[in-house]
């Protein structure tokens, strides 16, 4: 009898941990981009992450990476004076920004590479061009050099010289890591990045419930 009791005790000890470790299994439905590698000391994952960054939006507002902790965003590197592919990129962000109006947990984050002419007054008529939301997307300005080593080895952009050529669209996550790249010329490209969102927040949720 005591032996059925001990083993009914160990059946339900076993099915508890089961649960628990279920529970608490983080869901991932997006890769992790970027080199990661493996602390010594707990065997834990240490993942690439967007470095610390000081720069100045378009209401002359500073802004950190602090700005950007617990929320999801979209980042990206462009010029005002930029004619062709610039614009368009920002035309698709624009889009994918009216998506998620409304959405707190989700912020765009634009980066000028041309800080001499994009000045605050400049970026904010810009802004206005975008209907760019306050306070969900920044349009960036910052000393010329830490934008092109936030670009090169943190948003891992392509970089040539003091110029940055990139078209892409970088998606981060709460936890500062890339978790997409995507074409902001490419409409299909973009709808791509506007579902990766949403799942996005959908891994987020589950995992802090």
């Amino acid at each position: 009898m005591a032996r059925n009791t001990i083993s009914k005790v160990f059946i339900l000890l076993s099915i508890t941990v089961l649960f628990t470790q279920c529970k608490h299994k983080q869901v991932r439905y997006l890769p992790i981009i970027g080199i990661s590698t493996v602390d010594k000391a707990n065997g834990d994952t240490i993942y690439h992450t967007i470095a610390n960054f000081t720069t100045t939006d378009q209401l002359g507002q500073v802004v950190t990476q602090d700005t950007f902790r617990n929320k999801i965003y979209v980042a990206n590197f462009f010029f005002v004076t930029c004619p062709g592919i610039c614009k368009q990129m920002n035309e698709e962000l624009e889009r994918v920004q009216k998506s998620f109006a409304g959405n707190g947990k989700v912020k765009f984050a634009s980066f000028t590479v041309n800080p001499e002419y994009d000045s605050i007054p400049v970026l904010a008529e810009y802004a206005k061009l975008h209907d760019a939301v306050p306070y969900q997307w920044y349009f960036l300005r910052g000393d010329k050099q830490q934008v092109l080593d936030l670009a090169r080895h943190s948003y891992l952009a392509e970089t040539e010289g003091y110029l940055v050529h990139s078209q892409n669209l970088t998606l981060i996550d709460s936890k500062g890591r890339i978790r997409g790249v995507y074409s902001g010329l490419v409409t299909t490209d973009v709808d791509r990045l506007i579902k990766d969102i949403q799942l996005l927040l959908k891994e987020e949720s589950e995992n802090n419930s």
